[in-house]
């Protein structure tokens, strides 16, 4: 059996769900991550890549994808 210490908080954060896929993470700022775990050949890693972020706003959701011209910012609404 083996433990696994996921370290992604930062002080003020708190888990407000967890899943052996996902993990919500309210920020000090009140806004929260979902994280998705990976799991491959038994091992676990943060999906640092493609984190969604729930945050203020008018019902916008906006995704910044990278390219080679730099970095592009979709907006739908």
């Amino acid at each position: 059996m083996s433990n696994t210490k996921i370290n992604i908080l930062k002080k003020g954060d708190s888990v407000i769900s967890a899943t052996e896929n996902t993990i919500a993470i309210q920020r000090k700022n009140g806004e929260v991550d979902i994280v998705s775990i990976i799991i491959e050949n038994g091992t676990r890693r943060v999906d640092v890549e493609d984190i969604i972020t729930i945050s203020y706003g008018n019902n916008t959701v906006e995704t910044t994808v990278k390219c080679e011209a730099g970095d592009v910012q979709i907006v739908t609404f």
